[in-house]
């Protein structure tokens, strides 16, 4: 699988970006006249449980108590700093790597 279609965790770990869901949704807050019309935030799924992560990441992920990782051990991450929608993407992606990093 090409490095572009993956979200490298460390050397020898990655997720394929297959595994994550990715969903626009429309921006909160205030914001010009594009901002009701235009979906550039992004909501960001990720099943713990049925990844490709390693045993020790999973078990690692389900023991923390961060607010994004619901009971059913799905990792939920919002983005919206950014009008764009691909800047927002990687935001999200960005933090859920720096999530499991952790």
């Amino acid at each position: 699988m090409p490095a572009q279609d993956r979200l490298f965790i460390s050397r020898q770990v990655s997720i394929a970006l297959a595994e994550i869901e990715i969903n626009a949704i429309r921006a909160q807050g205030a914001g010009g006249q594009n901002v009701n019309k235009v979906s550039s935030a992004v909501h960001l799924r990720f099943d713990i449980q049925a990844s490709s992560l390693p045993d020790f990441y999973k078990q690692s992920l389900l023991k923390t108590s961060d607010q994004r990782i619901s009971k059913d051990g799905i990792i939920i991450i919002k983005a919206q700093q950014y009008r764009s929608q691909e800047k927002n993407r990687k935001e999200a992606l960005q933090r859920l790597q720096t999530l499991i990093k952790r």
